[in-house]
């Protein structure tokens, strides 16, 4: 069954594979990782080079606000036509069984898969089957719609979470695993990756339906999958249909669907971290002290750095209150609201910008797996940049290709 025609959550997708390229020079870690590490994606283009590169195909976050970002998506729609023209991919329609294996040795299991947007909602209100878990910052999205607008290939870096503790669709993947389409070590630290593809896409089927049913006697809602990473990517790829669908475009049939890879929540690979702050342009000082004065009288502790000067604050017991809190400190507190916050996965990153005379840093408590959907069943979404799902040399990179245009 191709997406074209399927009314089913989640699809076989319609793959495109580079061929006769270093794979290791292709993949590419997700573009909102090593926000405030431009050496990282400096380091990472003269590996790339002159070679075929998912990294001429994506636009790193960190050059976000770059004069010349206009120019870099012109020279990212170009390089999509040009791979695309000159016969780099090949096409695969199948179901991909996906295993990393960290540098750590730990390894995660996963299912990339095309998910059908209208049964999507970043609107916690909608209750849809694939279903948000943090908030969205809607001023974050129209740059990711207008870019996907107008792009020939998706490439997915998002990960959705399957509520799945009897294992049941990954194990039916994995009792249908056939030829190896991919097997490389990954650049940046990101260990090693396999992809087999899926020989009975029925049996993988008729396990999400099982799954669904189940999920809806547990939780008493029609839910089947809650998104992991990629939160805005999915949320732009659905405003990017709705526009596509409301315009009559001819191509909002292909826009229905995000390529994505689907994973176990309880994956013994997959870690809750937390999603650190720092906020630049500030006095590191001034902004430490008005976040001791206002978080006085909680237990916890954490430590929050600036200027190489390291201090301690309370935080509210729960590690969801505590993001909370500190989410709502930086955007309402005087000593916090002129600065800029991004979003830290890592320690060492974290650590090193601590030393910066002109950034705060504040570390943040991990959330447990444990209630995970219970607690967006009940509460709708988390704070936004509540969890990541592993380290940033974790995350899922760039690989598999999907037209959309």
């Amino acid at each position: 069954m191709s997406v074209a025609d399927s009314t089913q959550t989640v699809c076989v997708p319609d793959i495109l594979l580079p061929q006769h390229c270093d794979m290791h020079k292709w993949a590419v870690v997700a573009c909102d990782q090593f926000t405030s590490d431009r050496a990282y994606w400096q380091k990472l283009d003269a590996l790339v080079g002159d070679a075929p590169g998912a990294l001429r195909l994506i636009l790193p976050e960190c050059y976000l606000a770059d004069a010349d970002v206009s120019m870099r998506v012109q020279s990212i729609q170009s390089a999509m036509r040009a791979y695309v023209n000159g016969g780099l991919f090949a096409s695969v329609r199948s179901y991909i069984l996906v295993k990393r294996t960290f540098a750590s040795g730990k390894a995660r299991t996963g299912i990339v898969a095309a998910v059908d947007l209208e049964a999507y909602d970043f609107r916690p209100e909608k209750k849809a089957r694939i279903r948000a878990t943090e908030g969205t910052v809607e001023s974050r999205l129209p740059p990711r719609v207008s870019i996907r607008a107008h792009s020939l290939l998706e490439l997915p870096h998002i990960l959705l979470l399957a509520d799945d503790p009897q294992n049941t669709v990954f194990a039916a993947a994995e009792r249908a695993a056939g030829d190896t389409l991919y097997d490389f070590a990954l650049n940046g630290g990101g260990g090693h990756i396999c992809g087999r593809a899926v020989t009975d896409a029925a049996a993988v089927d008729r396990a999400f339906a099982a799954l669904g049913e189940d999920m809806r006697a547990r939780y008493g809602q029609d839910i089947l999958l809650l998104a992991g990473d990629g939160n805005h990517s999915l949320a732009a790829a659905k405003l990017c249909y709705e526009q596509a669908k409301q315009a009559g475009d001819p191509t909002a049939s292909l826009k229905r669907y995000a390529l994505c890879e689907i994973v176990n929540l309880y994956d013994s690979g997959i870690d809750f971290q937390p999603i650190h702050r720092a906020v630049f342009g500030v006095d590191p000082q001034i902004s430490a002290a008005a976040l001791a004065a206002a978080s006085q009288g909680y237990a916890r502790k954490t430590t929050v750095r600036g200027g190489g000067q390291t201090y301690t604050v309370g935080l509210p017991d729960d590690p969801i209150a505590a993001v909370a809190f500190v989410q709502d400190f930086l955007d309402t507190h005087p000593s916090a609201k002129g600065g800029t916050v991004d979003y830290i996965h890592g320690d060492d990153v974290l650590r090193r910008l601590g030393d910066r005379a002109d950034c705060l840093t504040i570390a943040l408590p991990p959330m447990q797996k444990e209630g995970f959907t219970d607690y967006i069943v009940r509460n709708g979404i988390l704070p936004r940049k509540t969890f990541s799902m592993g380290s940033a040399q974790e995350k899922r990179y760039y690989l598999e290709a999907r037209r959309i245009g």
